[in-house]
């Protein structure tokens, strides 16, 4: 193990497989837990062999999966100019090419990776598959850099790509990003049907991680330039159906001195404070005459003062075509708030009317009804639906949309925020009557969280656990065992179409329009346990939404016998215990690690009535973990509809001497 290795809180819960809050707890309850060797106060950075010294010295178990490993070799040979210049070589490597000299920039700035992590690369690359491993590292490497670099979500990603496309749902064939980040927008565009990508990131390290990940899942017309698309436009002379760009944030100097008389400014010259609306004429200057262009804007960016005057102007000559707000928290570094901008090029309005769309009732209502988290599968059939209705002249729903003519809006202030359209009664935005209710939720959230928490007694130390391996269970068939694979073409003759469950950000979807071909029995139902990237210690059973999908490559289905193995016993029997430290990975004759290899991960013998009531415990635990999110996620709204009626002057603060 690398000596200089660090990692953060949330790494070390990832490797004790426990959650942030019971990290937080050892920092606070033990003197001896290792001390920050480096970050912020706010996102501090420790020692990983201290911190793997301190939980084996308590009896931690210690979970370390084969992309735990690469990652932490990666990032022992970080650069702190060029953050993304070691995952951009391993793309490389993945890829099977040479990268160009100055790719990756490590320390001896040779373009190579050191042999050790070399071979380690291309053992995880075999095991996961080269998309998947470096999808896995990427997901590694966005968490570690969160604070730096923006990438955006899927489910906002997916949204946008879906907005760009025509009224009868076929996608633009020609795509631009501007600002591609490491090319998550572009990603999301072939995989709705794109086949020509353009791209540019100012980053140069940044710019090779967008082509190198693009070109790992077969996508081959692939352009990606470095450089500062505004002042050194390396696609002038595009013109493309479509443009999706998460605009860059809190940009203070856009080049606007040396731009002053671009012949892109067609709707004004964009003042120093309005770096999105110098994106934004950049855009539109790329479309071709039915083309648009899909924007992640910040909220601010409807209402600021100082852009009033080009805001006007995209309005009165039809450029902008629909304002959509985004649930709060859609995007990590837009804390006040997203909106998405669709524009097209018009100098007449192509409508009478702007579409307004605020998402934001349909997070308030999944919180009303218990989710955990907004629901984004609502939210995009919501948002998609009314575009598509405003396109085609239909009835609109006016609980969350809303068409305004283009007359209404060309005011004093030309404020285009959708809440301002779509919910034109003020008192609508605070409800003494609703604030109460969410008090009283949320204390029973609170008291409940108590109550889910499972109540256990410390068993006496005894001989050794009886453990069988997944092996034996196989082979006695009271399980199954199989590894997902890639898309596949159904026999001749059959039509069959399944979704096919990928890794994708690190996360487990079915993206639309992937499918595959699979066998009744292949596809996961009800009782499987999936798990992720060959690592048991992300094993989980599979949630209702995955039924009928098939496995996709670095995910594997155990599908038990549910009179003999309880589903959430071997699920939770996997995450921890003494089984998990035997199941590494085991090696073959070329010296790497395949993938999941059942005869090494081992499960406690238990009688069938022990395991289930075992697999309830673990069950609640899992429920905790959606409770305290809840909890979050509630507490968020709350405060946040407060503060908004506050700053509105629709409420008044009552001062209470028991606060103190």
């Amino acid at each position: 193990m690398t000596n200089g290795v660090t990692v953060t809180a949330t790494e070390i819960a990832r490797i004790a497989g426990v959650g942030p809050a019971a990290v937080s707890n050892w920092r606070r309850r033990y003197a001896e837990f290792p001390t920050p060797v480096g970050g912020t106060a706010a996102s501090p950075q420790f020692s990983l062999p201290e911190v793997v010294d301190w939980l084996e010295a308590h009896g931690r178990p210690v979970h370390l999966s084969p992309v735990d490993e690469v990652w932490r070799a990666m990032d022992a040979l970080r650069d702190p100019g060029r953050p993304g210049g070691i995952l951009a070589a391993v793309g490389f490597r993945l890829l099977g090419e040479e990268p160009p000299r100055h790719s990756g920039r490590m320390k001896a700035d040779t373009g190579d990776l050191p042999m050790d992590l070399g071979v380690h690369v291309d053992a995880l690359g075999d095991r996961l598959g080269a998309a998947e491993a470096f999808e896995a590292l990427l997901s590694r490497w966005t968490e570690a850099h969160a604070r730096q670099v923006e990438v955006t979500p899927a489910p906002v990603a997916s949204l946008m790509c879906a907005l760009s496309g025509s009224v009868d749902g076929t996608a633009p064939d020609f795509v631009l990003d501007p600002a591609c980040g490491t090319g998550g927008l572009l990603l999301q565009a072939a995989e709705n049907g794109a086949v020509s990508l353009l791209g540019q990131e100012v980053q140069p390290d940044l710019a090779e991680v967008a082509d190198v990940r693009l070109r790992l899942h077969g996508h081959h017309d692939v352009t990606v330039a470095t450089g500062d698309s505004l002042l050194e436009n390396a696609h002038d002379a595009a013109r493309v159906r479509s443009v999706v760009c998460n605009l860059p944030f809190g940009q203070r100097d856009w080049g606007r001195s040396k731009l002053g008389y671009d012949t892109r400014w067609t709707y004004g010259l964009p003042p120093k404070g309005e770096p999105e609306l110098a994106w934004v004429q950049h855009a539109l200057a790329h479309l071709d005459g039915g083309g648009s262009a899909v924007f992640l804007m910040p909220a601010a960016a409807a209402a600021r003062p100082s852009g009033r005057r080009i805001r006007a102007e995209l309005v009165r000559r039809g450029a902008l075509r629909a304002v959509v707000a985004l649930p709060s928290g859609s995007a990590s570094t837009h804390s006040l708030g997203t909106h998405l901008w669709i524009t097209q090029p018009s100098n007449e309005p192509s409508s009478p009317d702007v579409l307004f769309v605020d998402a934001e009732p349909l997070a308030e209502a999944a919180l009303k009804n218990r989710a955990a988290s907004t629901d984004w599968k609502a939210v995009h059939t919501t948002v998609t639906e009314a575009w598509r209705r405003f396109r085609t002249g239909a009835e609109l729903d006016p609980a969350v949309s809303s068409a305004v003519p283009v007359i209404e809006l060309l005011d004093q202030e030309v404020d285009i925020t959708p809440a301002r359209h779509v919910r034109t009664d003020p008192g609508e935005t605070f409800d003494p009557t609703q604030l109460e209710e969410d008090r009283t939720r949320w204390r029973r959230t609170l008291a409940g969280l108590t109550d889910v928490l499972p109540t256990v007694r410390e068993v006496p130390a005894a001989d050794p656990q009886v453990l069988v391996s997944l092996e034996d269970l196989t082979r006695s068939g009271a399980l199954r065992m199989w590894r997902g694979s890639s898309a596949r073409e159904a026999p001749d003759g059959v039509e069959a179409r399944v979704p096919l469950l990928s890794l994708i950000d690190g996360q487990p979807r079915t993206p639309p329009g992937r499918w595959t071909y699979a066998t009744e029995t292949e596809r996961i139902r009800e009782g499987d346990v999936l798990v992720f990237a060959g690592s048991p210690q992300g094993a989980r059973p599979a949630d209702p939404q995955e039924y009928g999908a098939a496995a996709g490559q670095s995910i594997t289905v155990l599908r038990p016998e549910r009179d003999l193995l309880d589903s959430w016993f071997l699920a939770g029997a996997l995450t921890g215990g003494p089984g998990v430290g035997r199941s590494g990975s085991s090696t073959g004759t070329t010296g790497r690690p395949s993938r999941l290899d059942p005869g090494r991960v081992f499960l406690p013998v238990r009688e069938p009535a022990q395991q289930q009531r075992i697999g309830r415990a673990f069950r609640d635990i899992a429920r905790l973990d959606e409770l305290l999110d809840e909890a979050a996620e509630h507490g968020r709204r709350v405060a946040r509809r407060l503060a908004d009626a506050l700053a509105a002057g629709l409420a008044d603060p009552i001062d209470d001497d028991r606060r103190g």
